[in-house]
């Protein structure tokens, strides 16, 4: 009778708001789903995944599409683990993808490299037209992967860290592993970095994205950075971040070509060619131009000094922040920099020989409200 009772009952009601759980019976899955799914937000995957494995109604919270926005897919994770990504993963957003360390590309050939990259191909594939942002590290000439970016035509975002691509051997006509990042049209945001690419692959994508504003290139392979600037200068206007970090070194003339990017905020420079007769007032031509520039970085122009580094300030009356490494400057600089940059918050000034410890320190005193900071190369 008991039993037959206990099999009519209705089933247990979970409460909608904290108010309605007996205080001496609360745990975890008793409450409200709401809860549990802002402390879900909070876990990575595998944490998730560990979660789900508990009982029922986490198991049920797990299932939430919101949960997996950003998905971070690792070289050595477990098949089970990603299928279950997989099958919860309705609307990822942000996809991050690892490979191993590509110094072991021989791995390629194992099963396990096989297995991880049929689950990295079925989530470009699911994905592909909610992704926005796609990372991807330590990828060796994966042409599978990269030949599903052309799938990917909403994507607004792409990082590539130590990956190396390579231009088809064969004379087949097609463009190798590349081509398929190649086909991206609506990209607003590039980040490559220690990757080697074919010769004009990045010159060719920046000159298809024309609504780029964030340009991130630093020690690649094949990136010619003074191509960059002049293919920035022409078909990329709308630019408000650059950071160029070349093999080779940036020439002035291709320097200056970046004066007629008015809504430029940020610009990175390292390693600057030498100066010629004609080029003395170079940065105050990219100032005046520029003159939107919030943050400043320039490393290892050897001949910016006082005489043409000073008249250039005036124009950039909007810098807030200012690093300056590897120059030829003295205190004389700093000082007008302090006096004449009415919104600077931080002068950083690194490996400049002609400047000394005790004169920014009494800088520093006489401009409290400016993080003023030397460092010394050992």
């Amino acid at each position: 009778m008991e039993s037959a009772i206990l099999k009519e009952s209705p089933p247990r009601k979970k409460p909608n708001s904290l108010g309605e759980i007996n205080p001496t019976k609360i745990n975890l899955c008793t409450l409200p789903d709401d809860i549990l799914i802002e402390i879900f937000s909070y876990l990575d995957l595998k944490s998730i995944y560990n979660c789900a494995m508990v009982c029922s109604t986490l198991n049920n919270i797990s299932k939430y599409s919101a949960l997996y926005k950003t998905i971070h897919l690792k070289y050595f994770m477990k098949s089970h683990i990603l299928k279950s990504f997989l099958s919860k993963a309705t609307s990822v957003k942000r996809l991050r993808i690892e490979y191993n360390n590509y110094e072991y590309y021989k791995d390629q050939n194992t099963k396990q490299y096989n297995e991880f990259n049929k689950y990295v191909i079925m989530f470009l594939e699911k994905s592909r037209n909610q992704l926005k942002v796609l990372e991807v590290k330590n990828c060796i000439n994966n042409k599978d992967v990269m030949l599903s970016l052309s799938e990917c035509t909403n994507l607004e975002e792409l990082v590539l860290y130590r990956c190396r691509l390579y231009r088809c051997r064969h004379n087949c006509g097609c463009r190798g592993s590349f081509e398929g990042m190649l086909s991206l049209g609506n990209l607003k945001s590039i980040q490559f970095q220690w990757c080697n690419f074919p010769k004009n692959t990045v010159v060719y994508l920046i000159q298809k994205n024309r609504n780029l504003k964030n340009i991130y290139l630093a020690d690649n392979d094949h990136v010619d950075v003074n191509e960059i600037c002049e293919t920035l200068s022409q078909h990329n206007l709308q630019v408000t971040n650059i950071l160029l970090n070349g093999r080779d070194k940036i020439k002035l003339d291709s320097l200056c070509t970046l004066k007629r990017l008015s809504n430029l905020k940020s610009l990175e420079i390292k390693f600057i060619c030498n100066m010629k007769p004609n080029q003395e007032n170079s940065l105050k031509q990219l100032a005046a131009g520029c003159s939107k520039l919030e943050k400043l970085f320039i490393s290892g122009w050897r001949e910016l000094n006082d005489d043409n580094f000073i008249p250039a300030l005036p124009m950039l009356t909007h810098l807030t922040e200012l690093k300056l490494s590897r120059t030829n400057i003295t205190i004389k600089s700093c000082r007008e920099v302090a006096f004449t940059l009415p919104r600077l918050k931080s002068m950083h000034v690194i490996g400049n020989q002609r400047v000394k410890i005790d004169e920014l320190d009494k800088l520093q005193s006489e401009f409290p409200e400016i993080d003023i900071a030397l460092y010394k190369y050992k």
